[in-house]
């Protein structure tokens, strides 16, 4: 399994260890911590020491150990790489809310319409390339429902001043899968948290037509809102979210302090151990492992998952989408089962 740090993240073997010892100590002990493989590219930083004061006030560091302590926490002993890039920031298109990049592929988002139509095709075009050789790419759904309040404002000609629903990419890419984020457990629910602002993401692309493996599901939910946000988001784009896992309340360790947190981010390394731990077992039995899971789980992968049909995801001024029965642009086909996820495949 493997995760990817940018915008200065990186993974404090430390923090792994004081992390391990408390929620994984078989961890602990086999040093799982100082264990793992950590890549670096372009100048990246591996800071394998205190954070300075201005590495504090940044919050350098506390994504990227919430990452690799989900994954080692729930996959170990499943092997982790960890891939850090530097600084140098992907193409931009600032726009009033955003006159700054913060554009990065795979684990990290940002807005849709901020990213150049055709670099957001290319880097969708690579984590094709990544699932045609058996790779299984996620993303978190985002964490401000269908939008964040007070920005929600259409770039489209013609229409710069009209409320909109907006897309995050990567999410958006019909070729990774999205996660989205669930709390509780008798009902589980979509995830939110009003003390921080934290709504688990969903939406629809602008810039990806809705694949056909989405064709009936989707199809099937947008017909069952009867109108319901019609006009504020593209009805012919790739949905999101496809799947969801708990991501309320995760303890992490940053800088040698317990914290927890909130997240798609949370959820995304969740579910990504998860499938590293069902390619184990099917690996074992001589069987490929999942690759670019979508178009199976879509056609009947989606039994192996719990539907989830409480909450929304609020934003925009709006309600947002509800969840209901099968998928739904909340929290896609629900959270796994693990040895049904095996059999189903």
């Amino acid at each position: 399994m493997a995760l990817t740090n940018y915008l200065g993240e990186f993974n404090n073997r430390s923090d792994i260890a004081i992390f391990l010892q408390s929620y994984r100590p078989d961890a602990f002990l086999a040093d799982a911590a100082h264990n793992f493989t950590i890549e670096t590219f372009a100048g990246a930083t591996n800071k394998q020491t205190p954070a300075t004061a201005a590495e504090l006030k940044r919050g350098s560091g506390r994504e990227g150990n919430l990452d690799a302590q989900i994954m080692l926490g729930i996959g170990f002993p499943t092997p982790l790489v960890t891939y850090s890039t530097g600084d140098t920031l992907p193409p931009f298109i600032p726009d009033a809310f955003h006159p700054t990049s913060t554009n990065e592929p795979t684990s990290y988002g940002d807005l849709e319409h901020t990213i150049p139509p055709a670099y957001a095709r290319r880097v969708c075009q690579g984590f094709a390339q990544l699932g045609a050789r058996g790779v299984t790419v996620l993303f978190g759904a985002g964490d401000s429902g269908v939008g964040r309040t007070g920005q929600c404002v259409s770039t489209a000609p013609g229409h710069e001043h009209d409320r909109a629903f907006l897309a995050v990419f990567p999410e958006s890419c019909p070729h990774g899968t999205s996660v989205g984020a669930t709390r509780g457990l008798d009902p589980q629910v979509v995830a939110s948290n009003a003390a921080n602002g934290f709504v688990s993401g969903g939406g629809f692309s602008r810039y990806f037509p809705r694949p056909a493996y989405q064709d009936r599901a989707v199809g099937a939910y947008i017909s069952g809102l009867d109108g319901l946000h019609a006009g504020l988001y593209n009805a012919a784009g790739r949905a999101y979210p496809d799947v969801a896992i708990q991501g309320y309340r995760y303890a992490t360790v940053w800088n040698g302090t317990k914290y927890l947190v909130d997240g798609t981010s949370a959820a995304a390394p969740a579910m990504a151990a998860v499938v590293a731990l069902v390619n184990d077992a099917l690996l074992a039995e001589g069987r490929p492992p999942l690759g670019w899971m979508n178009p199976w789980l879509y056609a009947g992968g989606w039994r192996a998952f719990v539907d989830v049909t409480v909450g929304a995801n609020p934003g925009c001024g709006t309600a947002g989408f509800p969840a209901r029965q099968g998928w739904d642009t909340a929290s896609g086909w629900g959270t796994p089962v693990g040895w049904a996820f095996v059999r189903g495949r």
